[in-house]
């Protein structure tokens, strides 16, 4: 005998929830913590200057001051230029006007999901090893150099002089707390640690690396140190946010935009930069905004930008894993 069922009867309403679930990284903790400028030009610079090695040879009684120094003379300028960052979003007429579940307004949510876009587009430049570039037409637009390649990732900027440039990284591979100590004793002969306080943006297993500074170094069998933790809290912390080390306090933060290529998935695990957030700045050029444009008959448009460069007031003042 046939007989109507929920799998042969059309009409069937079909239950689709109104919540629509978006699992995607968003934290950009570079352009969060740097300083925040303007910018008034496509091309901007900042300045930096060293002091002469300590002397104390002395000076004989009586004797007169014959030559001076130019103490502007170790002054030199640090120039990025601005990159222009956009997304851009289209909705049908009859899309717009179409019950979509979980979206109230599908031109609100595209651009809504813009701005998202774009702060992970400029979280990602910054934090990239690529390089300035001027606008030459062409497919040729304005670029921002990257953090890691003020850093010297790939090769030092030629115009950046060699007392300026960084002097603390490595690229030796698995940190172990000896490597990690190393680029810190690094950073701290070549500037003194000014700031006093680093912020370590970290790729996901360098994160784990120094989290496994706390159970062993070295062995796979001897731990560096125990730790008793009481059991009324039912949990067991094994993770490393703060390190204080003999150089200076490093805050970690993980980042899964490190060192990437544009439009590629792939994420540099290992990298990480050690940075003083006093002697980094965003250059704003135009803040970020939307804008709607005509609607020529096939339904709203728009697009969100931002025009912002990066500015390093000394490689020196900073480090970097990869």
């Amino acid at each position: 005998m046939a007989q109507a069922a929920s799998y042969n009867t059309a009409g069937n309403r079909e239950d689709l929830t109104d919540v629509l679930t978006i699992l995607e990284p968003e934290s950009t903790p570079f352009v969060s913590m740097a300083k925040k400028a303007a910018a008034s030009g496509t091309f901007f610079e900042v300045q930096t200057q060293s002091l002469d090695q300590p002397s104390f040879d002395g000076v004989n009684e009586g004797e007169d001051v014959t030559s001076f120094d130019n103490k502007s003379a170790d002054r030199v300028r640090l120039g990025n230029y601005i990159q222009k960052f956009r997304r851009t979003y289209q909705v049908s007429d009859i899309q717009e006007l179409v019950d979509t579940a979980g979206v109230a307004s599908e031109f609100s949510h595209s651009e809504a999901l813009a701005v998202r876009e774009i702060k992970r587009d400029m979280e990602s430049a910054v934090c990239s090893a690529q390089d300035r570039q001027a606008d030459s037409g062409a497919g040729a637009p304005y670029k921002t150099r990257g953090m890691f390649k003020f850093l010297g990732l790939g090769g030092q900027p030629s115009d950046i002089p060699a007392a300026f440039q960084n002097v603390a990284n490595d690229t030796t591979g698995t940190q172990t707390e000896t490597t990690f100590n190393s680029v810190l004793q690094e950073l701290y002969e070549a500037n003194g640690m000014p700031g006093g306080q680093l912020t370590l943006i970290a790729g996901p297993t360098l994160k784990k690396e120094i989290s496994d500074f706390a159970r062993q170094e070295g062995s796979t069998t001897a731990l560096s140190f125990q730790v008793t933790q009481p059991a009324e809290s039912k949990k067991i912390t094994l993770s490393v946010n703060f390190y204080e080390g003999d150089f200076g306090n490093i805050a970690i933060i993980p980042s899964v935009f490190l060192n990437r290529t544009s439009g590629s998935s792939t994420i540099d695990s290992d990298a990480g930069l050690l940075i003083d957030p006093e002697y980094v700045a965003i250059h704003t050029l135009k803040a970020e905004s939307n804008s709607e444009l005509e609607n020529q008959g096939g339904g709203r448009r728009g697009f969100c930008d931002v025009i912002a460069g990066l500015a390093c007031h000394s490689p020196k003042a900073h480090g970097y894993f990869n």
